[in-house]
């Protein structure tokens, strides 16, 4: 007599081999499981580290602006300070500080906005007209370093969908950027040209400044918040690192981009790109209008 499956050996080597296959899936389920979950941790570890690494951030730079305040209140409410001139100067420094710590609260709710997905109202914006009102935006920084603004864009510009008001800021904290770099009395180059790139049709905002340029090593981390090069910091420019790392974010969220050419001596150029209008809806929208 034979079993209909065949010999007793083929059955019992036919369930081991299947017993095999299933332990060994089991055994690889369990592995993906225990991947799944050190990945898990290690990236709640990163967002911490990051969340400490943010306030310990905010922390030390909203710490500076704050203790000149005090210390010169303190020096006017004691009367240490009796002479006119004096006291202006106090006022002044008191007045500067609270401007600084106010750009400096408004960007780091900003950056919190972008991280945590906020949407921007999009909509068409015209071009040169905001590029106009971004440069008249930085008129006294201009005039206290005797820096010039060279504009070169062609009106006909077209427009893109942006939101006007942010879009206008990332371009706002570009040439304060360059202001800040730039020696006294040099030239910042704001210009804006429609180009063909990879990925189509863009327009590409540039913002140049004569500068001593980024260090290679520094490129790589200068979009990162409240980071700030070594040459930054050695010359004891102010800054608190968070104007690149909202300008990404702002382009990120209108569907561009940012990048940066820079040579040491040589000065820097960021450029914003932006997606352009297709041409044939541009020409319907026209005549639609």
């Amino acid at each position: 007599m034979k079993h209909s499956g065949g010999s007793l050996e083929t059955a019992i080597a036919t369930a081991r081999h299947r017993n095999l296959m299933v332990s060994f899936g089991i055994l690889l389920l369990l592995a993906a499981s225990v991947s799944l979950i050190i990945a898990n941790a290690r990236r709640a570890e990163r967002l911490g580290r990051q969340q400490m690494e943010f306030v310990a951030g905010v922390s030390h730079e909203l710490r500076t602006p704050l203790s000149v305040i005090c210390s010169a209140g303190e020096n006017l409410a004691d009367g240490v300070i009796g002479d006119e001139a004096q006291v202006m100067r106090y006022g002044r420094l008191v007045r500067d500080e609270g401007r600084r710590l106010s750009r400096m609260v408004e960007q780091i709710l900003e950056l919190a906005g972008i991280q945590s997905g906020r949407r921007y109202d999009l909509r068409e914006v015209q071009l040169a007209p905001l590029l106009e009102e971004a440069a008249k935006d930085c008129h006294s920084q201009l005039d206290e370093h005797r820096i010039q603004v060279a504009s070169h864009f062609p009106p006909d510009l077209p427009a893109v969908r942006a939101d006007a008001a942010a879009l206008r800021q990332a371009i706002q904290n570009l040439l304060a950027n360059a202001i800040k770099y730039s020696g006294d009395g040099s030239t910042v180059t704001l210009s804006a040209e429609t180009v063909s790139a990879e990925r189509g049709r863009e327009v590409r905002i540039a913002v140049a400044d004569q500068g001593p340029g980024i260090p290679a090593a520094d490129l790589p981390h200068i979009f990162e918040p409240f980071y700030r090069g070594r040459q930054a910091l050695d010359s004891q420019i102010h800054g608190n690192g968070l104007g690149l790392s909202l300008v990404k974010g702002v382009m990120e969220s209108h569907g561009g981009s940012v990048t940066v050419e820079s040579t040491p001596g040589g000065g820097s150029t960021f450029l914003l790109h932006l997606p352009a209008p297709e041409e044939n809806a541009g020409r319907n929208n026209g005549g639609r209008s």
